[in-house]
């Protein structure tokens, strides 16, 4: 039997469930899961607190006494809980809404009225009541058949979106997950009619269910928490999925220390990563954006200084593609390689650094180099940075600092 090469590993961190990812049996890729605090994807019977006319916005309070931010620009129908005789929202009125952004900092989580529940191959679209075809399918004669085939799902109350992975599945699996997700929404309206303001009627999955959903092509999963185990073994049996599931149960000998993930983790949090010519990169989050600085260091190449910078440069691209994924950096991200005299070699690095990115599964948009030789790139933000979720305030420094607490990943899970 192969040895596996795309796996995930899971262990418990504090509060939260850690998903390490790995492909090519290399560590991609980091997420946690707060089952305490983890409010994304969740669906509410919200209450209006008050409307801003001049943001055209509705701030709205959820369970736990939590705050959100309501766009009417981009909620143009409403979910109302309670007996309206006018469609315009006034304050409180009850609606539901799914949490489609966490609160980062001090903006409060964002809301939506448009409801969507997502499936491994299609997504149930409230208030769409048409049939998406992923722009990831591009043969003609495929979109033409999907539509086709989901149309007659279709409902004066929803749609629903055909995903990429949809492309791939039978004609029979995308028809029951229709109905999957067509009485998974009436149950949810059931509930959201009889719940109390505040309720959470609907629980999204947990991070690492949907990420083996997402990713049919993963050859094994190992975890040491037994009922992470169990919520994954239910989950693929429902969906009639067959990823390979393993309990690790060598308490001796954690899964933590057996993938040394404490050491990469330290790694992460440094600004300075080493790279095997010698170079080096510097990155540093700042308010606005990431800056990430490209350095030759200790490389003691012999060949002329422009291959020399052109050689660093390539594999800067490598690594730093890896680390914006690792580290889960996202918004403007500027990159300052080692400038080059050659224009051919610029733009071929720019091309290989374009087609690095097409693998990270967040979407990432290479923009251009700027007038000064700077590489202008944007990230999608989805979930926190890691530098955030490790960090927690410093009380020597007055709120204005942090420090990092690894202590427990190397514990007994």
């Amino acid at each position: 039997m192969s040895v596996p090469e795309n796996y995930l590993v899971i262990v418990r961190w504090k509060s939260r469930i850690m998903t390490a990812v790995y492909e090519h049996d290399r560590l991609a890729e980091l997420f946690f899961d707060d089952e305490d605090h983890n409010i994304l994807g969740n669906i509410y019977v919200g209450k209006v607190k008050n409307v801003v006319k001049n943001i055209n916005a509705a701030f709205m309070e959820i369970g736990g006494q939590q705050k959100g931010y309501y766009s009417l620009k981009e909620n143009q129908e409403h979910f109302f809980m309670n007996p309206k005789k006018s469609a315009a929202i006034v304050p409180g009125d009850e609606l539901l809404v799914q949490v489609i952004k966490e609160p980062v900092k001090t903006k409060p989580a964002m809301l939506s009225g448009n409801i969507h529940l997502t499936g491994r191959d299609l997504v149930l679209t409230v208030h769409k009541p048409s049939v998406g075809i992923s722009a990831k399918i591009t043969s003609d004669e495929k979109r033409q058949h999907l539509k086709a085939l989901l149309e007659p799902k279709v409902t004066p109350e929803y749609g629903f979106i055909a995903r990429t992975h949809s492309q791939e599945a039978s004609d029979e699996a995308l028809l029951f997950e229709a109905d999957r997700l067509a009485n998974e929404f009436q149950e949810l309206l059931q509930r959201a009619r009889f719940a109390s303001c505040f309720s959470k009627v609907y629980s999204a999955v947990p991070g690492y269910i949907k990420y083996i959903l997402n990713h049919p092509r993963l050859e094994k999963v190992t975890t040491d928490i037994p009922q992470v185990y169990e919520n994954i073994c239910q989950t693929l049996l429902a969906r009639n999925s067959r990823v390979p599931v393993v309990l690790y149960k060598d308490e001796s000998w954690p899964l933590v220390k057996v993938k040394s993930l404490q050491t990469q983790i330290e790694r992460l949090l440094l600004p300075q990563v080493w790279l095997k010519s010698g170079g080096f990169l510097v990155i540093q989050p700042t308010e606005a954006m990431v800056v990430i600085d490209v350095n030759t260091g200790r490389y003691t190449g012999k060949k002329a200084v422009q291959e020399t910078y052109f050689k660093i440069n390539m594999e800067a691209a490598d690594e730093i593609a890896r680390q914006v994924r690792l580290r889960n950096l996202s918004g403007i991200i500027i990159i300052d390689f080692i400038d080059m005299e050659d224009a051919g070699m610029r733009r071929q690095l720019f091309e290989y650094f374009k087609e690095l990115l097409k693998a990270d599964p967040v979407k990432t948009v290479l923009v251009d180099t700027t007038r000064l030789n700077l590489v202008e790139m944007t990230r999608k933000k989805e979930r926190k940075p890691i530098y955030e979720i490790l960090a927690e305030p410093c009380s020597r420094c007055h709120g204005r600092g942090f420090i990092y607490d690894l202590s427990d990943l190397g514990g007994q899970p």
